[in-house]
């Protein structure tokens, strides 16, 4: 099935000046200018343990490497928002770029947005309500794209925007999420007997032919020291139209992701490699893992291989992955791609 994931860009606003507004403060809330750099990881990480269906975006080393990364063509204005005695009850990454407009969390190869709120709490709502009644006061553009109804903090972020009326917005489609849902499943056989006769087989074919032709797969938590090999085999198969490209942009790239991996839980990513005697390593995919989900972040592969199918081959061990843990979802994220 797809998740329609909607984008909103608010356009025009009814209260408000044209400056940003860096502090405002209600008879109960205070909402605050913090940039990620001056928030304390701990309370990121009580804030992020409240909300058991937040994706693995919302993890604080996935920002951290982004800001690393990228952070040179945007400014932080992340906001805060406390209570009377000081509590933070919500958070909300957020980013102004030169094109004027600000934007949710980061833009680049996250896939799903970030927003934390203290979920455990029966004042969070009244929280998130002075975080959009502060963000409508600013005029300048908001742009609220990746936005996951399947995660609790997104949509009571999605149901107060709605039912605030200060500013007018216009909605746009944004690519789809195609995803299994591993509901009552568990096993890699039970899945295939959901979907088409014809792809059944050929998924099966595709896997015995690898078996065949030796290919082993290894799957490792947090592998720092297969990262260099998944960017051989990226550049191999998409060259100038993927990431790590040989120019400034490339290296932004790699930076980006040397430092997640730097920073990441251990059990956040997971490489998965295929090897054969006759290629070697030949294929790798980066998987993402949350509490609810397997989510298929990334791949590449050598192009001499691709006989041995090595997206299927690369798919079928994630997916085996995410029914043993027992995981509701396996999520290929963003992007209308056929192999999908």
């Amino acid at each position: 099935f797809f998740k329609q994931k909607t984008a909103y860009e608010i356009l025009s606003g009814l209260v408000g000046s044209e400056m940003c507004i860096r502090d405002r403060t209600t008879s109960t809330w205070t909402v605050r200018t913090l940039p990620l750099a001056e928030l304390p990881a701990g309370e990121w990480e009580r804030l992020l343990a409240t909300n058991p269906t937040a994706s693995a975006f919302s993890n604080r080393a996935v920002h951290e490497a982004w800001w690393i990364g990228y952070g040179a063509e945007a400014t932080d204005i992340s906001l805060a928002v406390y209570d009377a005695a000081g509590t933070l009850y919500a958070y909300l990454p957020l980013m102004l770029r030169p094109d004027g407009v600000r934007y949710l969390g980061a833009t680049y190869h996250i896939d799903y947005a970030t927003v934390l709120i203290d979920l455990t709490s029966a004042e969070s709502t009244a929280a998130i309500d002075a975080l959009v009644a502060h963000l409508f006061a600013d005029a300048s553009a908001l742009d609220l794209r990746r936005l996951r109804r399947a995660d609790r903090a997104h949509e009571m972020l999605m149901s107060a925007l709605a039912m605030n009326t200060t500013r007018t917005a216009t909605a746009t489609i944004e690519d789809p999420a195609p995803a299994i849902d591993l509901t009552n499943i568990t096993t890699f056989d039970e899945h295939l007997e959901r979907i088409d006769k014809k792809d059944r087989h050929e998924i099966r074919r595709k896997v015995r032919r690898g078996e065949g032709a030796g290919v082993t797969i290894s799957a490792k938590p947090h592998a720092v020291d297969d990262l260099a090999e998944f960017i051989k085999l990226h550049r191999a198969r998409w060259g100038h139209h993927g990431l790590f490209t040989d120019d400034e942009k490339g290296a932004r790239d790699e930076t980006f992701m040397r430092e997640l991996f730097a920073r990441a839980p251990e059990e956040l990513i997971t490489i998965i490699v295929a090897r054969n005697l006759e290629f070697g390593s030949f294929a790798a995919g980066l998987f993402l893992r949350d509490a609810t989900g397997i989510r298929y972040w990334n791949a590449g592969g050598e192009l001499a291989a691709r006989a041995l199918s090595p997206g299927i081959l690369l798919f079928a061990h994630g997916l085996q992955m995410a029914i043993t843990e027992r995981k509701q979802t396996f999520d290929f994220l963003r992007g209308n791609e056929g192999y999908k």
